[in-house]
Parts: C-alpha cells; sequence; structure tokens
C-alpha cells in the first residue's frame, strides 16, 4: 500500500515539481548552511534565489527545448540558453541578491559593485546548477525517444523487408513445382495422383504452417523432403538422389531458409541421363545445422550457381535474421558444385 502511495506521488508532475525545487533547497540549505551552522538564514537564502532558477528552468524546459533543441537546432538552443541564463542571473538573481539578501542577511559584507566580474560568474554558476538536472533528464529523454523511434523504425522495415523476401519464395517454388507436375503429366506417369497429394501437403505447409517468424526445424526438413519427393517422382530412377538429415535436439528456423540450395542443385545439377547426381545432408547438433548441398555439373554448360532468385534471396534473408550468426561456403570444381552452410539455432522449448 504504501509503495502504491509514493508511486501515485511521483506520477503527478506538479508533485515532482515541488519535491524537486524543496529537495534543491534543503540540499544547498544544508550545504551553506554548515559553514557557520545558521541553516535558517542559509535557507533563506536558498529560497530568494528560486525566482531566477524557475524562470531559467521553466522557459528552458518548455520554451528553449521545444522550439530548438527537439527540432536539433542545437546551436540555436545553447545560444538561447546562454542567453537566457545571463538575463535570469544579472536580472533577476543578482537584483535580490545585491539590493536585499546582502543587506540583510550579510551586513558586513562588502560588495564590490553590482556588475563586478567575480560576482557575476559566482551568480550565473548558482543559477545554472538548478538546471543541470531538470536539462539532463530533459536531454535523456529525447535522445532515449529519438533511439526508440528509429530502432522501431528499422524493426518495421526489416519485418516488410523480410516479408518481401518470405513473399518471393512463394511463386517462385510454386512456378518450379508446377512444372515438374506438368512433366509427370505429359508422360501420364502414375506417379502424377501421389505427386498431387505432396505438393497439397507443400501448399498447406506454405500458407497455414509457415506464416511465423520460426518453425520448427523438423517441419522444414519434412518440407524438403516433400520436395526432393516431387523431384524424385519427375527424374525416377535417371538420377541418383540422396537426402539425410539428422538432429540432436528440437530447433527452430526461419522458413524455407534451406529451400533455396535444394531448388538451386535441381535447376542446375540435373539432366536427363544417369550421370546426373545431387547429394543433400542435414546435420545439426550443439545448436549448429550443418547443410550441404552438392550436384553435378552439367556438361558442356557454362552455369552460373549464384545468379538465382532464390539463392540470392536466402543470402539476403540470412543477412538479416543470423547476422555473426552463419556461414556460406561454395565449392567449385569441373565435376560438381557444392553449397556448405553452417547456421547457429535456437532450441525450441515447446518441443523439450
Amino acid at each position: 500500500m504504501t509503495r502504491f502511495y509514493i508511486k501515485q506521488l511521483f506520477s503527478n508532475r506538479i508533485t515532482r515539481h515541488i519535491l524537486y525545487w524543496i529537495g534543491l533547497i534543503i540540499f544547498f540549505g544544508i550545504t551553506w548552511g554548515t559553514h557557520d551552522n545558521d541553516y535558517v538564514r542559509s535557507f533563506t537564502i536558498q529560497v530568494f534565489g528560486l525566482p531566477a532558477r524557475m524562470v531559467l528552468v521553466y522557459v528552458s524546459l518548455y520554451v528553449l527545448v521545444p522550439k530548438f533543441f527537439v527540432k536539433r537546432k542545437f546551436f540555436a538552443f545553447a545560444i538561447s540558453y546562454l542567453l537566457l541564463l545571463v538575463i535570469a542571473s544579472i536580472g533577476i538573481q543578482r537584483p535580490i541578491i545585491f539590493f536585499y539578501v546582502e543587506p540583510i542577511y550579510f551586513p558586513g559584507w562588502h560588495s564590490s559593485g553590482y556588475f563586478t566580474i567575480t560576482e557575476l560568474m559566482n551568480t550565473i554558476l548558482d543559477v545554472n546548477i538548478a538546471a543541470i538536472i531538470p536539462l539532463g533528464i530533459s536531454f535523456f529523454k529525447f535522445f532515449y525517444n529519438a533511439q526508440q523511434k528509429t530502432l522501431v523504425l528499422e524493426k518495421e522495415k526489416l519485418e516488410a523487408e523480410l516479408n518481401q523476401l518470405r513473399n518471393q519464395v512463394h511463386p517462385h517454388f510454386l512456378f518450379n513445382t508446377l512444372n515438374n507436375l506438368y512433366s509427370l503429366i505429359i508422360k501420364k506417369s502414375d506417379s502424377a495422383e501421389t505427386a498431387v497429394l505432396t505438393l497439397s501437403g507443400l501448399m498447406r505447409y506454405m500458407l497455414y504452417e509457415a506464416n511465423v517468424p520460426k518453425v520448427p526445424l523438423s517441419k522444414e526438413i519434412e518440407y524438403l523432403k516433400n520436395y526432393v519427393g516431387l523431384e524424385k517422382l519427375r527424374f525416377e530412377d535417371h538420377v541418383d538422389i540422396s537426402f539425410s538429415a539428422e538432429t540432436d535436439a528440437a530447433y527452430t528456423i526461419s522458413p524455407f531458409l534451406l529451400i533455396p540450395f535444394v531448388e538451386n542443385a535441381f535447376k542446375h545439377g540435373i539432366t536427363s541421363n544417369k550421370e546426373s547426381w545431387i547429394v543433400i545432408s542435414i546435420i545439426t547438433k550443439n545448436k549448429t545445422l550443418k547443410m550441404q548441398v552438392e550436384n553435378a555439373k552439367l556438361p558442356h554448360k557454362k552455369t552460373n550457381f549464384e545468379g538465382g532468385i532464390g539463392f540470392a534471396n536466402v543470402k539476403k534473408r540470412l543477412e538479416l535474421l543470423y547476422p555473426d550468426n552463419y556461414s556460406l561456403h561454395t565449392q567449385d570444381n569441373e565435376l560438381s558444385y557444392e553449397v556448405i552452410l553452417k547456421l547457429n539455432l535456437e532450441v525450441n522449448d515447446s518441443q523439450r
């Protein structure tokens, strides 16, 4: 209950301001009162110092900060603040000290004059000290809010870019798969019916299960298996296709991150002869995924393996989603082309 009342007390702006000025009077009243143990006089003098200090603080906070500082006109703010400080010190604080405080509370004090540089500087410093904390808090809020706004904009931009990249996967994949299915129908293959069912499963995953930032790795592997299964139906026994996957725990991964490497292998490494082959291996151990995709090269055909939409897409997604948490290498020789991806993954706690 006590904590509730304290929270309510400090949530009111007027109360916070009153407490700040009271705290300022008490702090400097005690600090200066220790010199002669005349705390009553010290507290009284601090009260007389409030008008100039309050003018400086509130004009700065409610006029100069919104007009100049928030609009990033920092030089104009600095000049305006210094001018206000001089006016408040010389025009408000100095007259009170010179004509009232010194004659009454320091009768033995002989001032060198109203415009003495030393006393004017002391007055300016005395007035300025009250604005340090309020302006410091105001500056902190400004830069904090600006940073948060920048982070929000960067996050929105990142999400928009990721959504765009993910949306590019669907039509690209669907186009390739429909071509595969069409080839089976042309051949009047008995596998066409199985291909339709497999494609249905792939589409269900794409439309209903993968619309989240992370999916279980097991589902992504199953997705790849189905895709490879479609390709096996298409090429029947003409191509040697090997697919293996091992994992030591339940992990999560960004959806459709691995399929471009498999698509790339089938696109560039398959011919109608039995010399074509593809080896796909996925091993996940100690939170690290290692994917190797190797395919035979098409004879007498110069191919840019990394030039496809899918390959460029996945490299950009890796940079956005797994910065400093992945490595991607390619090995190109006369007989084959290999892609090796290593990726740090997160454990899926819901499946532990």
